[in-house]
């Protein structure tokens, strides 16, 4: 009797090693070199086999949430020549970042805001009453403070630097790849507009001639009484330019340090160019001088060039080169103990 139970017991083991076996292998976390506890910082999909087991596979997913902030030159790209590239400005931009890790593929977007100024010089400028004449017919005929007629004035700008403040929201939607620490993403960069300052500066110089006085023709100039100035630096304030939505092309590219709790410190080159005409086509000239009290030297207006006539049918785009610096957070996650008791389920990890 001893011996058939004997017999029996060693026909159970024998036909329950072969579960136990794919039970230890395929569910124990420790034989992929994971804590003893039980638990891996990856997120883990429990599955079934053909036979009904259950064994873990990992999915390298990734999710985490951080913020950012960039420092990069700025400028317009494009124009004509009397648009001058030099010397630019800055743009600086904050905000908070969501990305999506799966495998070697990274998913970014979020919301931020960036503040953008740049200067640009602009090429001197000349203007005569003939010049003038096209917007007010009166310019034809030209009288000094005195009512004494001039054979011709001459208006010459020159120095002139436009200025531009920019307040923007943005979004970002990027896609890349990581490995070895080093990273590159691209993608678009959607902004709008919240906020636009323009202010000109310039020195203009006037000057006039008479062919009635001492019987021939003079220039004359540093007259206050006829209305005549040299090198006045001239600032004007315009608040009312067109906002206009853009699209930017953006580039990322750098490093990133990976801590032992999940936290990422990463450090790249950034890039960015707007694919819309940062321009709006108008026929208003970039500066005017009214008829209306002509003597008056401080009485004209000036429009910012980028939004003038002077940029005729070309194209401007905003373009933005820099550092970036992100610190990313990774998510805590959940996942049962494929060999633990009760009291360890549905512990949390990170």
């Amino acid at each position: 009797m001893m011996k058939r139970i004997c017999y029996i017991v060693l026909l159970c083991l024998l036909t329950a090693m072969p579960l136990w076996a794919q039970t230890r292998i395929n569910g124990e976390p420790s034989m992929r070199g994971l804590s003893s506890r039980h638990f891996t910082s990856r997120d883990i999909k429990r599955q079934r086999d053909s036979r009904g087991l259950f064994h873990s596979k990992e999915t390298g997913e990734q999710h985490t949430f951080g913020f950012y902030g960039i420092g990069a030159y700025s400028n317009i790209f494009g124009g004509p020549d009397i648009l001058k590239a030099k010397p630019g400005g800055y743009d600086g931009r904050f905000g908070m970042v969501y990305e999506y890790r799966q495998g070697l593929l990274m998913i970014q977007t979020g919301i931020g805001v960036s503040f953008r100024e740049i200067r640009n010089y602009v090429g001197d400028m000349r203007f005569t009453n003939i010049d003038l004449a096209r917007f007010d017919p009166l310019w034809e005929r030209v009288i000094d403070s005195w009512g004494t007629p001039l054979s011709s004035l001459t208006y010459t700008v020159t120095n002139r630097q436009d200025y531009l403040m920019q307040l923007h929201g943005q979004i970002p939607l990027l896609a890349g790849m990581h490995m070895y620490g080093f990273y590159i993403m691209g993608g678009l960069t959607f902004t709008f507009p919240f906020l636009q300052e323009t202010t000109a500066e310039m020195n203009v110089t006037s000057r006039g001639s008479y062919d009635r006085y001492y019987g021939m023709e003079g220039e004359w100039m540093e007259m206050d009484n006829h209305g005549y100035r040299e090198l006045v630096p001239i600032k004007k304030r315009n608040d009312h330019t067109d906002k206009r939505f853009d699209v930017l092309f953006t580039l990322e590219t750098g490093y990133d340090w990976t801590g032992r709790n999940g936290t990422h410190l990463r450090l790249g080159a950034y890039a960015d160019l707007g694919l819309f005409n940062f321009s709006t086509r108008s026929a208003e000239p970039s500066i005017y001088f009214p008829y209306v009290s002509k003597w008056d030297f401080a009485t004209f207006q000036t429009k910012p060039v980028w939004f003038s006539d002077a940029v005729g049918n070309y194209y401007l785009h905003n373009f933005s080169a820099g550092l970036k610096f992100t610190i990313l957070f990774t998510f805590p996650g959940r996942e049962k103990c494929v060999m633990c008791g009760l009291r360890d389920r549905n512990r949390k990890y990170r």
